[in-house]
C-alpha cells in the first residue's frame, strides 16, 4: 500500500491517477464545441488517434525520466540543451501551465455564470475559484495528492453518472456516417486541436522523480490513465453528437450542458439536471487548476533555489486573475487558446523528442570518450 502521508513520494498508480485527474477537467464542457466544429463526424476517431499520439509522447517523457530518476527537467534540460536554450525550455514549460490557467479560468467562469449564477459578475466567480486553487497550491505535495485522489474517486464518477442521463435522448442515427470521406482531411488538424483535451500530461516530466517504482510498470499505469481519458472524452463527444447532431453541437456553445438540459426524468422531483452537472464539474476543474498552479511555482522555486514554493504561488495568482480579465475584455479567448495549443504542441512534439535525441547523442559521445 502506498503511504498517503508521504510528502515527497508516490506510487506509479498514484501518478497515473494524478495524470488522469489533471487532464479530465475543463474541456469536458468548454472544449467539445470547438473540437466537433473542427472534426465533424470523425471527431471520435481523432480523439482515439490523439490519445495514442500523446501517449507516445508520454513514453518519451518516461525515457527521459528513467535517465534522470532523481532530477526534474529544471536540472537536466540545461545539461541537454545548454544553459541558454535549457532555460528557455524551463520557462516555456512553466509559462504553458500559467497561460492554461488564465484561459481555463476565463472559460469556466463564463460557463458557470451562464448556467448557475446569471446575475453574478464573472470576475467574482473567477476570484472565488482562484482563491480556493491558491489555497490548495500553497500546500505540500502530500496534501495535494490526497485532494487529487479524492476528487478523482468521488466527484469524477458522479459527474460521469450524471452525464449518462443524457442517454435518454440519445439517437444513434445522429452518429452516422461513421467514416465520411469528406471529413478524412480533418483528422490531423483535429488531432492537434485535441491537445487541449489531453493537456496537462506534461506534469509527468516534473512528477517523475517523486515516483517510486513497484511491480506495476509506469508505462502500463500511464497507459491506463490515457485509456481512461480517451474513454471519457470519447463518451462526451458521442453523447453530445448523439443527442444534438453534429450541426447542433457546432451551433451550441456548451453542447454537453444543452444535451443534459433537454432531459426530463418522469416521476421525479429533479429539475434542471445541467445544474447538478455543473456542481460536480467545478471540483473536477478545481483539481486541474490547483496542480497547474503548483507546478510552475515548484519549477521557479527550484530554478531560483528557494526553499519554499508559496511566494511564487502568491505572485502568480494576481497575474493570472488580471490576465483572464484582459482576455475576456478584449474578447481574445479564442486567440489565446490557439496560442496555448501551439505552445503545447511545440513542447510535446518538438522539445520532448529533440531532448531525447540530444540525450542519445550525449550518451553516444560519452561511450566514445570512454573507448
Amino acid at each position: 500500500m502506498a503511504n498517503l502521508e508521504s510528502k515527497n513520494k508516490m506510487s506509479v498508480i498514484q501518478l497515473a491517477i494524478v495524470t488522469a485527474s489533471t487532464c479530465i477537467g475543463s474541456q469536458l464542457i468548454i472544449g467539445i464545441n470547438k473540437l466537433v466544429t473542427e472534426g465533424g463526424h470523425l471527431t471520435w476517431l481523432s480523439i482515439i488517434l490523439g490519445g495514442l499520439l500523446y501517449y507516445l509522447v508520454t513514453l518519451l517523457m518516461i525515457k527521459l525520466g528513467n535517465e534522470y530518476p532523481d532530477q526534474t527537467l529544471v536540472s537536466y534540460m540545461p545539461e541537454l540543451w545548454g544553459s541558454f536554450l535549457g532555460n528557455i525550455v524551463i520557462w516555456w514549460f512553466a509559462l504553458l501551465f500559467l497561460l492554461q490557467i488564465a484561459t481555463i479560468l476565463t472559460g469556466v467562469r463564463k460557463a458557470i455564470v451562464f448556467f448557475m449564477f446569471t446575475r453574478t459578475p464573472p470576475e467574482v466567480l473567477a476570484l472565488g475559484l482562484l482563491t480556493v486553487c491558491v489555497y490548495c497550491a500553497l500546500q505540500d505535495w502530500g496534501t495535494l495528492l490526497r485532494i487529487q485522489q479524492f476528487i478523482f474517486f468521488v466527484a469524477t464518477p458522479v459527474f460521469a453518472l450524471l452525464l449518462l442521463v443524457s442517454l435518454f435522448n440519445f439517437n444513434p442515427e445522429n452518429l452516422l456516417p461513421f467514416l465520411p470521406k469528406k471529413d478524412i482531411p480533418k483528422l490531423l488538424p483535429t488531432m492537434l486541436e485535441g491537445w487541449n483535451m489531453f493537456s496537462g500530461y506534461e506534469i509527468i516530466l516534473f512528477l517523475f522523480p517523486l515516483t517510486y517504482h513497484c511491480q506495476v510498470s509506469i508505462a502500463k499505469a500511464l497507459g491506463g490513465a490515457f485509456g481512461c481519458m480517451t474513454v471519457a472524452f470519447l463518451a462526451c463527444i458521442v453523447i453530445a453528437i448523439g443527442v444534438l447532431t453534429v450541426n447542433g453541437v457546432t451551433s451550441t456553445l456548451y453542447p454537453i450542458m444543452t444535451a443534459m438540459s433537454s432531459v426530463e426524468l418522469p416521476g421525479t422531483f429533479l429539475e434542471r439536471l445541467e445544474t447538478y452537472l455543473v456542481v460536480f464539474w467545478i471540483p473536477v476543474v478545481f483539481d486541474t487548476l490547483a496542480i497547474f498552479l503548483w507546478i510552475p511555482a515548484q519549477v521557479l522555486m527550484q530554478k531560483k533555489q528557494y526553499t519554499d514554493h508559496r511566494p511564487w504561488v502568491l505572485l502568480f495568482a494576481p497575474l493570472i486573475y488580471f490576465a483572464g480579465n484582459i482576455l475576456d475584455s478584449l474578447k481574445a479567448l479564442d486567440t489565446a487558446d490557439k496560442v496555448v495549443t501551439w505552445l503545447g504542441l511545440g513542447f510535446s512534439l518538438g522539445v520532448i523528442p529533440l531532448s531525447l535525441l540530444l540525450l542519445l547523442w550525449k550518451n553516444r559521445g560519452d561511450k566514445t570518450c570512454q573507448k
